[in-house]
């Protein structure tokens, strides 16, 4: 298997989990009463302090940074991790869900137009039949039932987390290159996690009830819609470009609509089930482009002198 095939599989397998982990979290909302900030920072908070152990375990050394790039992991995290996350919920609070997703995934077109500006250089044919897929899709997907709330601070919040979905798509490249995309992974996380937890204490976020299904559905969202899709995210980094990362993140919706369904007896109508065939059209244009690999050799988890990996 190439790098770039290696990079769409962990960016959809990513994109999957973040679908699974919404519908989850509504259930947390609507059946158990927890606010979607408490959620926020219980996911970030657990997510890196379970990742930072499992390296304290493995890799004793590897949390040791300079100065330099700890101020460049806090912006990460909060710029980053932080800011897409608490800006799409106070979205979805104002615009709803659906109009909160589609401007979340205008990430990609400015992921795009950055390649274009910083690269100098237009994008292969397949890549951008890709992207005008995946918008299109996420489009008709997730707007396919004429649900549409426009509120000004909503839809500015909702352009945030878009800018902020590239910002955390392109900015690490270079963290990764030389911490590890594990270790990224986790600063950004307990700075994000931080950020979210001086100014709104715990306490103030909105706990709902505390049950053994509760608790399930918050490791779950924690560990399988947190830690691992973000950690795969980042190390698809090492694997791809930051174009075909964020075009191949645009199953998130999809993976959401298909969930919604199964889980929670959400039926589609044909606007829908077309979006998810064209981001499934983007997908495929995505893998006959190839993602082309930026270019950079590192790998994120560093190996041993015996050979065996070190986390």
């Amino acid at each position: 298997m190439s790098r770039a095939t290696q990079g769409i599989a962990l960016v959809l397998v990513a994109a999957s989990l973040w679908g699974l982990s919404g519908t989850a979290a509504q259930l947390l909302f609507v059946r158990y009463g927890f606010s979607p900030l408490f959620l926020v920072v219980v996911r970030l908070w657990g997510a890196g302090l379970i990742l930072a152990l499992v390296l304290l375990w493995r890799q004793p050394g590897s949390l040791r940074v300079s100065a330099r790039d700890l101020g460049h992991l806090a912006v990460f995290g909060a710029f980053g991790f932080f800011l897409v996350q608490f800006g799409y919920f106070a979205a979805i609070s104002l615009i709803g869900v659906a109009m909160a997703t589609f401007l979340q995934y205008l990430g990609p077109p400015l992921i795009a137009a950055w390649v274009v500006l910083s690269e100098r250089r237009l994008p292969a044919r397949s890549e951008s039949v890709a992207l005008v897929l995946a918008v299109l899709g996420t489009l008709l997907l997730v707007l396919g039932k004429g649900q549409l709330r426009l509120q000004p601070l909503g839809v500015a919040l909702g352009l945030i987390t878009a800018l902020s979905l590239a910002f955390y798509t392109i900015y690490p490249r270079d963290l990764v290159a030389r911490r590890g995309a594990f270790v990224t992974t986790a600063y950004g996380f307990l700075y994000g996690a931080v950020i979210a937890t001086v100014p709104w204490p715990l306490w103030l976020h909105g706990m709902g009830r505390l049950t053994p299904e509760s608790v399930l559905l918050i490791a779950f969202v924690v560990v399988l819609g947190t830690l691992v899709p973000f950690a795969l995210y980042v190390y698809s980094l090492t694997r791809l470009e930051p174009t075909a990362v964020g075009i191949a993140a645009t199953a998130e919706p999809l993976s959401a609509a298909i969930s919604a369904f199964v889980v929670l007896g959400q039926t589609l109508n044909w606007p829908q089930y077309l979006g998810g065939a064209l981001i499934v059209g983007a997908m495929l244009a995505l893998a006959l482009h190839g993602g082309r690999s930026p270019g950079r050799e590192a790998e994120p988890t560093p190996l041993a002198a015996s050979g065996r990996s070190q986390i």
